[in-house]
């Protein structure tokens, strides 16, 4: 088990309480671009953590994959079926799926082309697939990680790591790009913004204390505390998040 695998599956609990908020909201914008409806159809949550994606296939016939079975097995038994699964390898045969969701999780790869070809596999009609823009930022990121920081938290490896997968197609250039090296067909890439204006300043500080590269120290530490100097960082002038994402529909050929 890799480190990235192993800090996901153990933040899966604090995930599914703060970050899901977000994710959730935004795997219901992915699926809501598809060019098919998932009605009955099969759908593959591909990289599915804690759900997001499977709830916002409703009526599909989905079955999740994740490297971290600790987020597969948050709220068993409301979810469909799951397997644990590499997303470059996964253990299904050619077109088991009418279409594949990689909601933010192909972003994690570092040659996403690879992740992006072996969707495109199993897929007999559509792959669905989101990542942050390369300018996706809000001041509660700084915020947090400072008062982590101050009581001794130090960035994983992985982590930097995965921020410049990320930061590697960021930009719907370097996305269409991908999408054509994998072999698929891309329909669109579209760059949005999505507001989350209903979230609090709290809301945003339990967010990003429960992301996978901060859950566990979290939960060594007086969470309130870190919580309560995390707010005390955020500027005044923060605003409401603001997500800057690329949201990626292409075509199995």
């Amino acid at each position: 088990m890799t480190a990235t695998t192993a800090a996901y599956s153990a933040s899966a609990a604090a995930w599914a309480r703060g970050p899901m908020r977000i994710y959730g909201r935004l795997a219901v914008e992915l699926v809501a671009r598809s060019p098919v409806t998932l009605a009955s159809r099969r759908v593959l949550d591909l990289g599915a953590g804690t759900g997001a994606a499977s709830h916002a296939a409703a009526g599909a016939d989905v079955v999740a994959v994740d490297r971290a079975v600790g987020m597969l097995q948050v709220d068993r038994a409301g979810r469909p079926p799951a397997a644990v699964g590499d997303a470059e390898a996964l253990p299904f045969p050619d077109r088991a799926f009418d279409v594949v969701i990689a909601a933010f999780s192909l972003n994690h790869l570092d040659d996403p082309a690879a992740g992006a070809r072996e969707a495109g596999r199993v897929a007999r009609e559509c792959v669905l697939a989101s990542t942050y823009a390369a300018d996706d930022d809000h001041p509660v990121k700084d915020a947090v990680e400072r008062a982590l920081a101050e009581a001794g938290w130090q960035r994983p490896p992985w982590y930097d790591a995965a921020k410049a997968a990320m930061a590697a197609w960021g930009t719907v250039e370097r996305s269409t790009e991908v999408v054509l090296a994998a072999g698929l067909e891309p329909v669109t890439v579209d760059h949005a913004r999505v507001p989350f204006p209903d979230l609090s300043a709290r809301d945003l500080v339990e967010w990003r204390l429960g992301m996978a590269q901060t859950a566990a120290f979290v939960a060594a530490h007086d969470a309130d505390a870190l919580a309560d100097r995390a707010l005390a960082l955020l500027p005044a002038d923060a605003g409401p998040l603001v997500r800057s994402v690329l949201f990626i529909v292409a075509r199995a050929r």
